[in-house]
């Protein structure tokens, strides 16, 4: 399939070399959820000893230039956490979704071919859903959206290798350790690399610390 993408689209997609915001892109996505063990948004503030382990899901994303140095994007990551729920002398096993998404608007300025700067604004939303654990009544449906931002920078290391480091705030990160449990704002660092296997095919990888912390391991389409 990524053969015949590049044979159709032939000289329309951009060189590796070029640092475009032009693209899909889509793969796993794995992910911990930081203080969920001390929020009652999962037991319906039941006092009941959780935690939370990282398991896996699925992310995609894109986005499309257009003014030279704009872009418009959306990015949307479903994934599980497996759930562990003491009470008294037993232990159940459980798990629950995290599902999120953004879509917004950015700005690019390229320095030089291999450099480039880049500021993004978004609307951010966070779901936490679907609890299970058998013997459990669990009762999650905690959601809520924000206004995000983002900085970062793009480097072109090589024709085939770019390199990206951004630093982002958003008005949901996470659930609070304490009070009502509501929606926490959080700032995130992440880190990105891209190597372009063909000319406008990349295998993608990237790891985000915050209080959600993900890694993704992906393909991008570049246009």
């Amino acid at each position: 399939m990524a053969v015949i993408a590049v044979s159709l689209a032939g000289p329309t997609m951009a060189r590796a070399g070029d640092i475009g915001f032009t693209y899909i892109e889509g793969g796993i996505v794995g992910g911990f959820v930081n203080d969920i063990e001390t929020s009652g948004a999962v037991t319906g503030g039941v006092p009941l000893d959780l935690e939370s382990d990282a398991d896996g899901g699925e992310f995609i994303g894109g986005a499309w230039q257009f003014r030279d140095q704009m872009h418009l994007f959306g990015e949307y990551a479903s994934l599980g956490q497996e759930l562990e729920i003491r009470s008294g002398t037993s232990t159940v096993a459980g798990e629950y979704d995290v599902k999120r998404w953004r879509i917004g608007v950015g700005y690019q300025y390229p320095v030089s071919e291999t450099l480039a700067y880049f500021g993004r604004l978004s609307l951010d939303q966070l779901e936490f859903k679907d609890a299970r654990a058998d013997g459990f009544n669990l009762d999650v449906d905690a959601d809520d959206s924000g206004i995000g931002a983002q900085i970062g920078a793009i480097w072109a290391a090589t024709p085939t290798l770019h390199l990206q480091g951004h630093a982002r705030y958003t008005a949901v990160g996470g659930i609070a350790s304490s009070g009502s449990d509501p929606f926490e704002s959080d700032v995130l660092i992440g880190v990105n690399g891209r190597w372009h296997f063909l000319p406008n095919i990349a295998l993608v990888t990237g790891y985000e610390y915050g209080k959600i912390t993900t890694f993704n391991v992906g393909v991008r389409l570049s246009f």
